[in-house]
Parts: structure tokens; C-alpha cells; sequence
């Protein structure tokens, strides 16, 4: 009786024991889940505010002056302005295929181009523009397109 009873506590406490070690390994398995979507959405944030200063022109209606003010600000970095007006279309900075993304060369185009009345790229800077921002197949921003 007395043996019976040590075995019956016995098996009592490797149950118990098992289902403690299970509980923890699904414990930590959502928490591995939850850490994991955390780390995601801290990326997807922190890209989102590295492109605050493009996605701002995305549907966006800005005026001419405001579109000189954009060539001149990322005329550094490796980004393409592409500005169509009424007469003419004009990229600053890089050429890009405006469907697939993708830069396909410097620019010769210059700001002071775009602020001369007589050149034909004129941006007249009274003129309303409707800004849209171009990504490539990596989900990048590689331009910045302006349309009169």
C-alpha cells in the first residue's frame, strides 16, 4: 500500500511537471511571436519617419515656388525631382523611368534653369502643382514627381 501510494505521488509529480514545462515553452513561444510583431512595427515606424520629409508630397497641391524649394533641398541626395509644367517636362537631380522607379542617370537640369522666366523649364512659382512620390521595386523612394 504503502509503495502504491509513493508511485501514484510519483506520477502525480512528473504530470505536473510536464505540463509546467509545456505551459513554458507555449509562453515563451507567444512571447516570441509578440516581440517579433513589436520589432516589426518599430521598423515600419522608423522607416516611416526617415521618408516623412518625401511622403509629405504625396496628393499633396503645392506651389511653384514650393517645388524650387524641394529640387534645392534634395539636390544632395540620390533622388529624382520630376517636374512637368504646360510646356515642358524637366527631371532635377536624376532621370527616372516614372513607371518602373528606377534612376536612370544624372540630371543636366539646374535650379537656376527653373527659376529663369525665359528658359523654357520655367517653374512659375505661382502655379499650382499635384505632387506624387515614385518608388522603386524595393519599396524605396527614388523620385518626386510634380505635375502642373
Amino acid at each position: 500500500m504503502e509503495n502504491s501510494l509513493k508511485g501514484l505521488i510519483l506520477a502525480a509529480g512528473t504530470i505536473i511537471t510536464c505540463v509546467v514545462i509545456s505551459l513554458g515553452f507555449f509562453i515563451s513561444r507567444e512571447a516570441k511571436d509578440t516581440a517579433s510583431n513589436g520589432a516589426n512595427q518599430i521598423n515600419k515606424l522608423n522607416s516611416e519617419f526617415v521618408e516623412s520629409d518625401k511622403i509629405i508630397y504625396d496628393g499633396a497641391t503645392v506651389s511653384g515656388s514650393e517645388v524650387v524649394n524641394v529640387i534645392k533641398k534634395f539636390s544632395n541626395d540620390k533622388l529624382s525631382v520630376h517636374v512637368r509644367t504646360n510646356k515642358t517636362e524637366a527631371f532635377y537631380g536624376y532621370k527616372i523611368n516614372i513607371s518602373t522607379g528606377e534612376l536612370t542617370g544624372e540630371s543636366s537640369q539646374s535650379v537656376a534653369a527653373a527659376m529663369e522666366s525665359s528658359n523654357n523649364a520655367y517653374i512659375n512659382p505661382y502655379a499650382n502643382f499635384q505632387g506624387r512620390i515614385i518608388r522603386d521595386g524595393n519599396d524605396v523612394i527614388t523620385g518626386i514627381s510634380f505635375m502642373q
